[in-house]
């Protein structure tokens, strides 16, 4: 499947996905417009949802919509962030080409500068690197160390489930969700 098909065939997955405003009553249309405005005062959408009010199951379904709205925009979104992302590494790569094919040629031809009036192309010396070409040899005093400790909160937890004793300097604990399906 091409780049091309893929972003269509997501974009589409996700719109099938989003509940789409005309769905949504005119108050809730208010709300997302309080919503989409990063300086509004999250306690004004609060009062803003208590003022229109209803019985919790209508203000549920009514929130349940714009949740899944914002859902199917963030995945709209990335996407497209996606696309775009393919489409900016496309044109870095062919620049990338362009400049070593440019370079290759100036140097076959023994050009090592070129003035043009929008541009000026040279050949210049990169700074020293060094190229590692047995790290076996390379004495112990020009090497460093890297230690990475992380804790194992999957092995804490099995440790938990099948002894029952908790692991000193943790705790295992249990929150909960809001799932709409």
């Amino acid at each position: 499947m091409t780049d091309l098909a893929e972003a269509s065939k997501n974009f589409m997955q996700a719109a099938q996905r989003s509940t789409t405003l005309y769905e949504l009553s005119a108050e809730y249309l208010h709300l997302v417009g309080l919503l989409e405005d990063p300086e509004t005062d999250p306690h004004l959408v609060e009062q803003e949802l208590d003022r229109i009010g209803g019985e919790i199951k209508h203000k549920a379904e009514a929130i349940s919509g714009l949740v899944r709205w914002y859902e199917g925009l963030a995945d709209l979104r990335k996407s497209e962030a996606r696309r775009m992302a393919d489409s900016a590494r496309s044109s870095e790569n062919r620049a990338d080409w362009l400049r070593r094919y440019l370079h290759q040629n100036m140097q076959a031809t023994g050009i090592e500068r070129i003035d043009t009036a929008r541009f000026t192309v040279s050949i210049r010396q990169n700074p020293p690197r060094v190229e590692v070409l047995e790290e076996m040899m390379v004495p112990e005093e020009f090497k460093r160390r890297h230690e990475v400790v992380e804790v194992d909160k999957r092995a804490i937890l099995a440790y938990t489930k099948e002894s029952g004793e908790i692991v000193p300097g943790t705790d295992v604990v249990r929150g909960t969700r809001l799932d709409i399906r």
